[in-house]
C-alpha cells in the first residue's frame, strides 16, 4: 500500500539525517493530513521512538542485507542466488511494514473527515504527478520510460557501451507495461482506504486492515503479476543484465553498494546494555 511504502522511505531518510529526522518525517506526514499541534506533538514522539528503534535493530538487518548482494555480485549471480536475494528483500520490507503499521495506525484514526479528505487529495494529486506519462502517447512513454531505467542501470553499473546500451533498451522493451494497472490499482486503494476510514476503525480493526492491503498489494494487477510472477520475471531480467556487464562494470557496482554500506554504518545505533 502506498502510504506504508511512503513511511517507510521516510523512516530510510530519518535513519540517515541524524538529528533533523525526527521534525523532518514529522513536517512530511503533517503535510498528507494536516495535523492538530496536539496530533503533531504526538508524531514527534512516536517518529523518535521509532527511528531510534529501525537505527538499532533493523538499518544493521539492511546493512546486512546490502552485503548479500555485494557479495553475490562479486561470485557472480544465478537464478538460485537471486531468488534467494528477493526473499530477503520482501522479509525486510514485510518487516519494516510489521513495524511501522502499529505506530501510524494509533494517529490515523484520530484523524477527522477533514483531514482524511486532506490525505486522499494529497495523495492523489502525487498520483496525478507520478503518472502523468500516461498522458503521453504511446511511443513518448515508451522512450521516458526506457530513458529512466537506463539511467538506473548505468547509475549503478556506470555507463554502458554502445552495443550493451541497444541490448539492454531491447531488455527494457520486454518489461511488462503495468502502469496503467497500477495507477488504476493506487486509485482503487486510496478510494477503499477513505471509504473505510469513513467507518471509524478501531485501531485493532485499521492494522488488519491496513495488513490486508499490503499483502493483497497485487491482486488488482490480474494473472500473472502476482508477487512470485513478478519476482521470476525479475530474475530473469536482472540476469540478462548482468550478463553483459564487463568485469569492471561489475566491480563498479560492487563499490557503489560498498559506498552506500559505508554512509548507513554511521547512523547504526548500538543495541542497548
Amino acid at each position: 500500500m502506498r502510504l506504508l511504502l511512503a513511511l517507510s522511505m521516510l523512516m530510510t531518510v530519518g535513519c540517515s539525517s541524524e538529528r533533523i529526522a525526527g521534525w523532518y518525517i514529522t513536517r512530511k506526514i503533517d503535510g498528507y493530513f494536516d495535523l492538530t499541534s496536539e496530533q503533531k506533538s504526538e508524531l514527534r514522539a512516536s517518529v523518535d521512538e521509532t527511528i531510534d528503534l529501525a537505527r538499532r535493530d533493523e538499518l544493521g538487518r539492511w546493512i546486512s542485507f546490502m552485503r548479500e548482494v555485494r557479495q553475490g555480485l562479486h561470485d557472480g549471480l544465478s537464478e538460485e542466488k537471486l531468488a534467494t536475494l528477493q526473499r530477503h528483500y520482501d522479509q525486510r520490507i514485510d518487516v519494516a511494514v510489521h513495524l511501522l503499521t502499529p505506530r501510524v495506525a494509533p494517529l490515523l484514526v484520530q484523524l477527522d473527515d477533514r483531514q482524511v479528505g486532506h490525505f486522499a487529495k494529497r495523495v492523489s494529486d502525487d498520483l496525478a504527478k507520478g503518472y502523468e506519462d500516461l498522458q503521453l502517447p504511446v511511443e513518448k512513454r515508451r522512450a521516458k520510460l526506457e530513458k529512466k531505467a537506463l539511467e538506473l542501470v548505468e547509475d549503478f553499473v556506470g555507463d554502458l557501451s554502445d552495443e550493451q546500451e541497444v541490448a539492454v533498451r531491447a531488455l527494457i522493451r520486454k518489461l511488462p507495461n503495468e502502469r496503467d494497472k497500477q495507477y488504476q490499482s493506487a486509485k482503487d486503494n486510496l478510494q477503499h482506504f477513505t471509504t473505510f476510514m469513513a467507518t471509524r476503525p478501531t485501531v485493532p480493526a485499521l492494522e488488519s486492515e491496513l495488513y490486508a492491503m499490503w499483502e493483497h498489494r497485487y491482486d488488482a494487477l490480474g494473472v500473472g503479476h502476482e508477487r512470485e510472477a513478478r519476482r521470476a520475471f525479475q530474475r530473469t531480467w536482472l540476469l540478462s543484465v548482468y550478463q553483459l556487464l564487463t568485469p569492471e562494470q561489475r566491480a563498479h557496482a560492487e563499490e557503489e553498494l560498498s559506498d552506500r554500506i559505508r554512509s548507513l554504518k554511521r547512523y547504526v545505533l548500538p543495541a542497548r546494555s
